[in-house]
C-alpha cells in the first residue's frame, strides 16, 4: 500500500503479481456472534432452527445453536482480501468445501489462506488456486476451502 492509499484509508487491489505460489496471508480472526448469524440468515433466507432457536437446537446433534455452514464462503474470501480489494472482472471457476466441525455462536475462527498455485494457462489466463483453512479458538478444525479463480489483473 502506498502512502497516498494509506492516508485515504483505501486498500490496494490484489493483483496477480502479488499472488505467487506459496504466498500466505495473515490470519483472519473472525468472531461469530448472533448478529452475524442473523444478518447471514436474512441475506440467504435460511432459517433452520439449529441456527437460532436455542431450545430446539438443544435436542440437535450439537446441543447448541450453530452457524450455517455457508458462512465459510464469506470468511474464506475475507481471509485473502483483508488488506486488499478484489479487482473487477475475475471468474470463480470452482469452490470446494470440506466441513470438519460445527461453528458455534461465540466462536472466534482463525482463518488461514494461502495461494497454493499461481500460473498463466495455455489461453493466457491468470489462474490462482487458494487453500483456506479455519479452526476455532480451541484449535479444532472447522473447514477447508479450495478456491480456483481466473484473476483479472
Amino acid at each position: 500500500m502506498n502512502t497516498e492509499e494509506r492516508m485515504r484509508g483505501e486498500k490496494p487491489e490484489l493483483i496477480f503479481s502479488d499472488l505467487q505460489s506459496g504466498r500466505k496471508f495473515r490470519t483472519l480472526e473472525y468472531p461469530v456472534d448472533e448478529g452475524l448469524i442473523e444478518d447471514f440468515m436474512e441475506t440467504v433466507g435460511d432459517r433452520h432452527p439449529y441456527y437460532w432457536d436455542k431450545e430446539r437446537s438443544k435436542s440437535g446433534p450439537f446441543g447448541t445453536p450453530i452457524a450455517p455452514p455457508g458462512l465459510a464462503a464469506i470468511y474464506s474470501r475475507l481471509s485473502y482480501l483483508q488488506d486488499h480489494t478484489m479487482p473487477s472482472g475475475g471468474v470463480l471457476v470452482k469452490q470446494e468445501f470440506e466441513f470438519k466441525g460445527p461453528i458455534r455462536i461465540g466462536d472466534t475462527l482463525s482463518v488461514k489462506a494461502q495461494a497454493v498455485e499461481s500460473y498463466v494457462d495455455e489461453k493466457d489466463r491468470k489462474r490462482v488456486n487458494f487453500l483456506i483453512e479455519a479452526e476455532n479458538q480451541d484449535k479444532e478444525p472447522i473447514s477447508s476451502t479450495r478456491l480456483y479463480a481466473i484473476w483479472p489483473k
